[in-house]
């Protein structure tokens, strides 16, 4: 037997109990409140996000033969989630907690042993069968206009027989070893169990259980804490915009997931100011060590804090003393930025880059010196690869220019020769 068809009779039992569920009946008469279905979209998208990124990044033959990124349904579920947030439902946190403890399930499984990932991406492909059936229902209880709003339910549309029978041939080719199919199916009852329980949070909702979650702002954020506050989390993502608008570099390289981890981060440095300032400068150095060595070098934090407290006193002016901590947070890396290179060099560098650079790519990635001068800096005062980190993106020669590679590579060699000894 075929590991399709041993999937489909192993959890067949799971599959109809799962659908017994009282979130469907309500679902399928009409009755399910909003707040039930967009937290579900909410948990449904915890859950992808983790999964898909697993998938992507596993070092398994098998999982490579069959996932692709036609299969993503994160960014289905962020258009539905957009198309609701004007109507602002709060996080339901017994729904949240059993997302989250399916992605821990899915971390260890993409560690352990990756292959298993395949149970879960089977039963969630396999929903995609039964979601068709539902779409109309949630356009009918919803009152909603096409496709907005149940984007994830519709899927593949009129393909999705299709697309079911491709994924069914794909998994049998890859999975030909019978010896392989145990784990898989292990891995999709595991699934649906994490499913229950999600489904079994969302309806009935008690009232009292509802408030603000990280993963509302990025589905990918795991469980840090955010402002409950709706006016600093305004002020967060606010800043956040702003930042990325000020370094283009940051939406080419990480896009729109770099984006989303912007977003609750900048939300989480809110958190920050109920800390003393040595607490504060404790978890500053941790996070510039943490992006420098990752491509971020420490002026975004810095830039980034400066907005994020602009933005936090122009919607909670009478906090300014307790924001006032962040400005003490941005001095403090700007200090240790030029124990390594003055304010000066800094400018001088940053703008000689600018002169040198191809001028259409200096204005397209506007403030790039800037960038480059601070990862040498960060590199300077002990932040180990801080400069690769960066520049080996920004040096890539099927990216740039050879214009742009050597102005580069020419301010790198500068800024390390006007470091303070």
């Amino acid at each position: 037997m075929d590991i399709m068809k041993k999937l489909k009779t192993e959890t067949t039992p799971d599959h109809k109990r799962l659908e017994s569920y009282p979130y469907f009946k309500a679902l399928a008469e009409h009755k399910l409140p909003l707040e039930c279905y967009v937290n579900q979209l909410k948990g449904l998208a915890v859950i992808h996000g983790v999964l898909e990124r697993a998938l992507a990044e596993a070092d398994c033959e098998q999982v490579a033969a069959v996932w692709n990124e036609s299969l993503r349904k994160l960014p289905l579920l962020a258009e539905d989630l957009e198309f609701f947030k004007p109507r602002i439902e709060p996080d339901y946190m017994p729904a949240i907690e059993a997302a989250l403890a399916m992605t821990e399930k899915i971390r260890i499984r993409s560690i352990e042993n990756p292959l298993t990932l395949l149970g879960y991406l089977y039963v969630f492909e396999g929903s995609t069968l039964g979601n068709r059936m539902h779409q109309p229902d949630i356009t009918a209880t919803f009152h909603l206009e096409g496709l907005p709003g149940s984007r994830y339910y519709a899927s593949y549309g009129e393909q999705v027989s299709e697309k079911w029978r491709q994924f069914r041939e794909t998994m049998a080719a890859a999975l030909q070893d019978a010896d392989l199919h145990d784990p898989i199916i292990a891995a999709a009852h595991e699934a649906f169990s994490g499913l229950e329980k999600l489904y079994s949070a969302l309806f009935p909702m008690e009232k009292q259980k509802k408030s603000f979650h990280v993963t509302r702002i990025n589905p990918e954020a795991g469980n840090h804490p955010i402002p409950e506050d709706e006016r600093e989390i305004t002020a967060a993502l606010t800043a956040s915009n702003r930042a990325w608008a000020m370094f283009p570099y940051y939406q080419a390289r990480y896009g729109e997931r770099g984006k989303r981890f912007s977003d609750s981060d900048t939300s989480w440095l809110v958190t920050l100011t109920h800390l003393n300032l040595e607490s504060i400068e404790q978890q500053m150095n941790w996070l510039v060590r943490l992006l420098a060595t990752r491509g971020m070098p420490s002026i975004m934090l810095e830039r980034t804090i400066q907005l994020l407290h602009e933005e936090l006193i122009k919607e909670a002016p009478e906090n300014k003393p307790t924001y006032d901590r962040l400005l003490e947070a941005a001095d403090m890396l700007a200090e240790k930025r030029r124990q390594s290179i003055s304010d000066k060099e800094f400018a001088i560098l940053s703008r000689e880059f600018d002169d040198m650079a191809e001028i259409k790519l200096a204005e397209q990635y506007k403030n790039t010196g800037s960038l480059i001068v601070s990862a040498v800096a960060d590199e300077h005062s002990g932040i180990a690869g801080a400069v690769d980190a960066i520049c080996d993106w920004l040096t890539d020669p099927g990216r740039f220019s050879e214009e742009w590679v050597v102005a580069v590579n020419q301010v790198i060699e500068k800024a390390k020769k006007r470091t303070v000894s």
